[in-house]
Order: structure tokens, then sequence, then C-alpha cells
């Protein structure tokens, strides 16, 4: 065969390959803003619905002794526990006091897929600043695993600790203290 044919036909299958693997320039877009939209329809579906579920919430959990529940500014669900009692001292393992509370709460949020929940926990001024800092941090992430282990994915939870960074009251009187020493979870919609 000569040359030049070899190259009208390399040049051909060439062009061809390219040809068949271009995409149209407006393809792409409608197929980018068509997921998107999607993507941002659901989003904005749970979005509506989050003030719904909030209620309900509020309504569910208004019975549980102790805990506080409170809207947030920004829109998400604080549910406060008490856990002056919840733990052993200086530990971060939960009584059963504490985890029958946790499953109650559990039972209500885990139908709430769409939902994220932040553990935070905190403790008095008692001690040292950086032990108390490591301590909620355990206790939260403990808290954390509890409500994995009642059926809640990972994927919807997170766990920090604010030790004593945060007082909600005097840390100088043990009723303040007592009152210091809790769990918060912050419930919001996934974004």
């Amino acid at each position: 065969m000569p040359a030049h044919t070899l190259r009208l036909l390399f040049a051909t299958t060439v062009l061809s390959l390219v040809a068949g693997c271009a995409t149209l320039p407006t393809d792409t877009p409608q197929d980018e803003a068509h997921s998107t939209g999607a993507s941002a329809d659901s989003t904005d579906d749970r979005q509506a619905e989050w003030p719904n579920e909030r209620a309900m919430l509020k309504q569910q959990l208004a019975d549980l002794p102790g805990i506080t529940l409170q809207a947030r500014e920004d829109g998400a669900l604080l549910l406060r526990l008490p856990a002056a009692d919840g733990f052993a001292r200086n530990s971060a393992d939960p009584v059963d006091s504490l985890r029958a509370m946790l499953d109650r709460v559990a039972e209500v949020l885990v139908p709430l897929e769409h939902t994220q929940i932040k553990v935070l926990g905190h403790t008095d001024s008692m001690g040292n600043e950086l032990y108390n800092l490591q301590l909620s941090i355990r206790r939260a992430e403990t808290v954390m695993d509890y409500l994995r282990s009642r059926g809640i994915a990972l994927t919807r939870l997170s766990a920090d600790g604010r030790g004593e960074a945060e007082p909600i009251a005097n840390n100088r009187e043990e009723t303040g203290r007592a009152i210091n020493r809790r769990v918060e979870l912050i419930v919001r919609p996934q974004e």
C-alpha cells in the first residue's frame, strides 16, 4: 500500500475516533443543569420539611425528664441532656438513666434520615482544663457511638467536646456545676 494511502487511512481513523469521543457543547450544560437542579430540589424539599420535623421532635421528646429543647437562630434544634449524673465520675461510660434517655432520643431520630446530629460534651470547671476538654470529647464520642448502636447511621453523626469553655450556669456553686455537666445534640437537616 502506498505511503500516502496509509497516511490518509491513519488520518481518517484518528478523525473518526476523535469525532466519536466528542461531546456537543450543548449536551454538557443541560446534563449538568439537570443533575444540579435535581440535587438542589431535593435539598430544598428537605429544608422545607425541616420546620415540621423540628416541631415533631419537640413534641415527641418534650416528656423526657430534664431535657431542654430549644430552636437555635440557625434553624437547628438543640437538645440539652443533663449529664451531671449521666456518667460515673471521671468516666465516659453512660449510666443506665442516660442510656434510657438516649434510647428514646434515638427512637425519634432514626426515621429522620435526612438530619445531621452533632454531639457536644460539656464539663464543669473543676479540675484541669485540658483534662476536662479530653473528658468532654470522650463523653461526646461515647454518646455518638451509643446513638450509632441504636440505628442512627454514622454518616449522620459527629462529636466534639467543649470542656469547661461554654458554661450555662455559675461554676462556683454545685448546682451550677451540675447544670454545666451536660451533653448537647444539635439536630439540623442535611445540606
